[in-house]
């Protein structure tokens, strides 16, 4: 078993895992921080694995790109010198991380081992935690797309598909932390909106001239609606190396 240690204000509040060949994880470090820290932290990296599966990243590629970016809030992340540990497996680790708790069980091992789980369904990287807002979280056809603005700066790109029944958030990194923090903002409001029946593009619509959220931001009705070929290339706009 490989992973990274994730960091906040300096301290270590999880590790992200790659359990074989097939699985990525976060695991909490539980004396760390407090339970509602715990909770948000494992939902955003929850969001970002599964992100990664979609698009998808082997496991081992999953973890690395987290590598450097910057540290959110309550969520943390991986130190661009930070070094790949191992591990026998994931009792191990939870003991290591967290001394005198029961070591969680490793039901992914177990899984593998099972040939109807080994031969039954895709190679397709999987992960442990899955964020349900009731629209999918990647478009492989076009998707619309708009400029996430906080005081003037653009911190991301909100995109939507109702082909695909899609909407997501794409940070801007070099716009700092607060591209990362509203992340989970807007996939609240995306759950929110998708319970009350709107399409994708009717609740990405829906936002445009609302007042700036401190969090999450605001759609502007100056900015132009803009086509992107897949959620992949939105990533490449949004992240240009």
């Amino acid at each position: 078993m490989r992973y990274y240690m994730i960091r906040w204000e300096g301290l270590p509040i999880g590790a992200l895992l790659v359990q074989g060949e097939r699985n990525t994880r976060f695991l909490a470090v539980m004396g760390a921080t407090d339970l509602e820290t715990r909770i948000s932290s494992s939902k955003a990296w929850g969001s970002r694995l599964s992100k990664d599966a979609e698009e998808g990243f082997g496991p081992i590629d999953s973890i690395r790109r987290w590598k450097g970016v910057p540290s959110q809030p309550g969520v943390g992340g991986i130190p661009q010198d930070a070094r790949l540990h191992t591990c026998a497996d994931l009792g191990e680790l939870s003991r290591l991380l967290n001394p005198g708790h029961e070591p969680e069980k490793d039901t992914i091992n177990e899984r593998l081992q099972d040939p109807h789980m080994l031969y039954g369904r895709d190679r397709e990287p999987f992960v442990t935690k899955r964020v349900d807002t009731g629209y999918r979280i990647l478009a492989r056809g076009e998707v619309l797309y708009r400029p996430v603005r906080m005081e003037g700066t653009i911190i991301g790109f909100l995109w939507a598909s109702d082909a695909e029944n899609a909407r997501g958030y794409e940070p801007r990194p070099v716009a700092g932390p607060s591209a990362w923090r509203a992340e989970s903002w807007w996939i609240d409001q995306a759950a929110e909106a998708a319970a009350r029946g709107l399409t994708p593009v009717g609740a990405l619509r829906e936002r445009i001239g609302m007042p700036e959220d401190p969090v999450g931001g605001r759609l502007d009705s100056s900015d132009d609606e803009l086509i992107a070929a897949s959620t992949r290339d939105l990533r490449q706009i949004a992240r240009p190396t």
